[in-house]
């Protein structure tokens, strides 16, 4: 396999809850709680999990829009945990985000041609007529055409706002890319397009993505490895079929949750018994135990640790040691 893009060690983010008069400390959300993987060169890599899980701070956190509580995250071999100034802004242009809600992440008072050059007249890179033919090139790639320079994001269809934001994070000819639920508020048809587009882009321009998503099918259409997080951890890491070949007792659990496409299917679907425990306060040992059916002893005092259980398939459960 080719050499690691980014390393991600023991990666925390606690968010502090504030109480009282005095504003004081009185608790704190464990977003994202010791996780460690590696995502390499030319790869996707799905990351999948319930709402909350920690998916979109562990891809902010990787691009440093927030900063980690602790831990490292290494960038071609190089600690950019602590990266400050022109280090950080240079390192910014070689990971880029898109965002879950493509309306949100433009400013509806700036044209497409402007939002779209924006990364490049910063850079230092183009402007004026330079900065206009780049621009058209890039939205030629995604699919838009050059009547859509001077046009505004609200005269703009979702899909065509979402190619746009895709655009926009090419501008800069990133090495790695983030795409936090890219293609959730869009219809099915419009998926499809998108996944096609992100799979060409990714080809033509040696991209390397964290897909986020809660679709579990559409991760596993565009993945390489799965990763499933559950209440701040990564607790199963596969290169295989995870629908075929998941070992997690919560990774199965999400898979029985997942819509049969038949009309004449008359089973029901698997459904996760309680509530998601709270980040504030996580249970001991392994954070899925009160809702585990194959819970033993051992889960409610010691957490486990993500382990290989062969050919590269990560899990953390007790049942694999």
């Amino acid at each position: 396999m080719a050499e690691p893009l980014l390393e991600v060690e023991h990666l925390k983010k606690y968010f502090p809850l504030t109480g009282g008069v005095f504003r004081k400390v009185i608790g704190y959300v464990h977003a994202v709680d010791d996780v460690s993987f590696k995502i390499y060169k030319g790869e996707t890599v799905g990351l999948v999990g319930e709402s909350g899980c920690g998916k979109t701070t562990t891809g902010r956190l990787l691009l440093r829009l927030i900063e980690p509580t602790s831990g490292k995250i290494k960038f071609n071999g190089k600690d950019i945990t602590k990266l400050k100034g022109k280090d950080l802004r240079h390192l910014r242009t070689k990971m880029q985000m898109v965002f879950q809600d493509p309306f949100a992440s433009l400013d509806p008072r700036t044209t497409i041609k402007n939002a779209v050059g924006e990364p490049l007249v910063i850079n230092g890179i183009a402007k004026g007529r330079k900065m206009r033919d780049m621009v058209l090139e890039l939205l030629q790639k995604v699919g838009l055409n050059e009547d859509h320079l001077n046009r505004f994001p609200h005269e703009f269809s979702g899909g065509q706002r979402q190619r746009i934001v895709i655009a926009r994070a090419l501008a800069l000819k990133p090495e790695f890319v983030v795409l936090d639920e890219p293609t959730a508020s869009l219809d099915v048809s419009v998926q499809a397009q998108i996944l096609n587009l992100l799979k060409d882009l990714q080809e033509e321009f040696k991209l390397t993505y964290l897909f986020i998503s809660h679709n579990l099918s559409v991760i596993k259409h565009v993945s390489d490895r799965i990763g499933v997080m559950y209440l701040g951890k990564l607790v199963e890491l596969s290169p295989h079929d995870i629908f075929e070949e998941a070992a997690h007792p919560y990774t199965k659990a999400l898979i029985k949750a997942v819509p049969i496409p038949d009309p004449k299917f008359k089973g029901k679907l698997g459904v996760l018994k309680g509530e998601v425990p709270s980040p504030v306060n996580p249970p001991k040992g392994c954070r899925f135990h009160p809702r585990c059916p194959e819970a033993m002893p051992i889960c409610r005092e010691e957490e486990p640790e993500l382990k290989d259980i062969g050919g590269g398939h990560f899990v953390a459960c007790h049942l694999f040691d």
